[in-house]
């Protein structure tokens, strides 16, 4: 072999030595340190694949995507064959054992392992400063060109929606982005632990038959929710953050969300705002993440709906 062949071998076998392996297509094994295994949903897969393609190449990881039709593989990353899922409308009780980063607006999330904290922290900041880019909407427009999204409904629920919402003085898309978190417009869903309905309420004063009543589930919901927004209205610095102390009695209980209050206020931080007081719970804690993914709707809604 002369020198100059040999040398245009060497340069090759360079260029393929740096090439990044991407395996597709399997869970077999812990995945391989400096590598994010993860799953995709077959549901707008290839703009689901871009996504994470981006954070990997971003934080400088290599990547391996496996397509999934159910979330049967949320097991695999709890057992720690996948580092991440990408889920699109999970069902809370789906996510036992998971922490779930902010929602983007069409509603799939980022799951990883409840312990995963600092993971889940540069996720959500890549998410954060992504959709906020002039990148993020290109992306949108090359894979969702040509789709329409309905600017006239939600869901088959408005008419009750904006009632129950008038009647506590919320913005009906409020109310809509808590039960699309709720239940995902679904009034027959449950959930093992004895909530019912559009709203998941768990109540003894109410029978199932009027909790399975769309229009009953949600004035019950809503009447909750506005006295949560006034128990708490004294020591949140404002209206908007009196809903989110609020919302996240809803989701784990006036009580908790009292000590929280406590906690963060022995540790002198100004604990009329929720995003001091949330600092008390761990960085993958469902609360958090509930908050911050019914706001993320609302906005989402106020953007395509008219109020």
């Amino acid at each position: 072999m002369n020198r100059r062949a040999l040398a245009y071998a060497l340069a090759l076998t360079l260029v393929l030595l740096l090439i990044p392996v991407r395996r597709t297509n399997t869970l077999d094994g812990p995945p391989p340190e400096g590598t994010l295994h993860c799953a995709i949903p077959t549901q707008d897969a290839e703009f689901h694949r871009a996504l994470v393609q981006k954070y990997a190449e971003d934080k400088g990881l290599e990547f391996d995507i496996v397509l999934c039709r159910d979330l049967s593989v949320l097991d695999s990353l709890r057992e720690g064959r996948l580092d991440l899922v990408v889920a699109n409308d999970p069902a809370d009780s789906l996510l036992d054992g998971l922490a779930t980063s902010r929602a983007f607006a069409d509603g799939s999330i980022w799951a990883v392992r409840e312990d995963e904290v600092e993971a889940l922290r540069h996720i959500n900041q890549w998410i954060t400063e992504l959709t906020a880019s002039a990148r993020f909407n290109r992306m949108q427009k090359r894979y969702f060109s040509g789709k329409t999204v309905s600017l006239t409904s939600i869901s088959k629920y408005d008419n009750l929606l904006r009632q129950s919402a008038d009647s506590i003085g919320w913005d009906w898309r409020l109310l809509a982005a808590v039960v699309y978190h709720e239940s995902r417009f679904h009034n027959e869903a449950s959930s093992n632990k004895g909530a019912m309905g559009l709203m998941q309420i768990r109540s003894k004063r109410y029978p199932e038959e009027v909790l399975m009543n769309p229009a009953a589930n949600i004035a019950v919901g809503s009447r909750y929710l506005s006295k949560l927004q006034g128990m708490f209205s004294e020591n949140a610095a404002d209206p908007t953050e009196a809903i989110k102390f609020a919302l996240a009695a809803y989701n784990m209980g006036e009580g908790k969300v009292g000590q929280l209050i406590e906690k963060a206020q022995e540790q002198g931080l100004d604990a009329s705002r929720w995003d001091n007081v949330k600092e008390m719970l761990h960085e993958g804690h469902h609360t958090r993440a509930y908050v911050d993914n019914v706001l993320n709707t609302y906005a989402y809604y106020s953007k395509v709906y008219p109020r």
